[in-house]
């Protein structure tokens, strides 16, 4: 057994403990997968596609959450490689939400690691106009 928060869960109010007790199993499309869930709590519908990316470029915004249904934050970046491109990420980790922060104050590159949303989760509501990447990783660079 181990003690994960609830992360892109539906059905959780900030009442409720944001610790479960569950069992995981690994996946190839999704890091983890809850095997049990509590009553009344359903997964989000967030569908992460199975290619793993690495893109560059700067942070041009960052948006932090603390939803009952998502604690964590997106950012926007501007891909090097694709001038005139912009995509989010969204990121759950602190240290992730840190680098993504300091990239946009330092205005240095990054490049970030993930797999981008078939189906992305929208953590007030409406629909995105960018693509969306789940990541798991961030490299900041120091172009000086």
């Amino acid at each position: 057994m181990f003690i994960i928060a609830i992360r892109g869960y539906e059905g959780v109010n900030q009442d409720a403990s944001l610790t479960i007790k569950a069992k995981l199993m690994k996946k190839e499309s999704e890091r983890f997968d809850v095997l049990e869930m509590p009553a009344g709590l359903k997964r989000a519908k967030a569908v992460l596609a199975s290619t793993h990316v690495e893109l560059f470029g700067p942070v041009t915004l960052v948006e932090g959450y603390d939803l009952p249904g998502f604690v964590g934050c997106h950012a926007l970046v501007s891909l090097r490689d694709t001038p005139g491109k912009t995509v989010a990420v969204l990121a759950t980790a602190e240290r992730l939400q840190s680098l993504l922060e300091t990239a946009l104050t330092t205005g240095n590159l990054i490049a970030f690691l993930g797999r981008k949303y078939t189906s992305p989760p929208t953590p007030r509501g409406g629909t995105w106009s960018v693509d969306v990447y789940g990541i798991d990783g961030v490299i900041l660079y120091n172009m000086n």
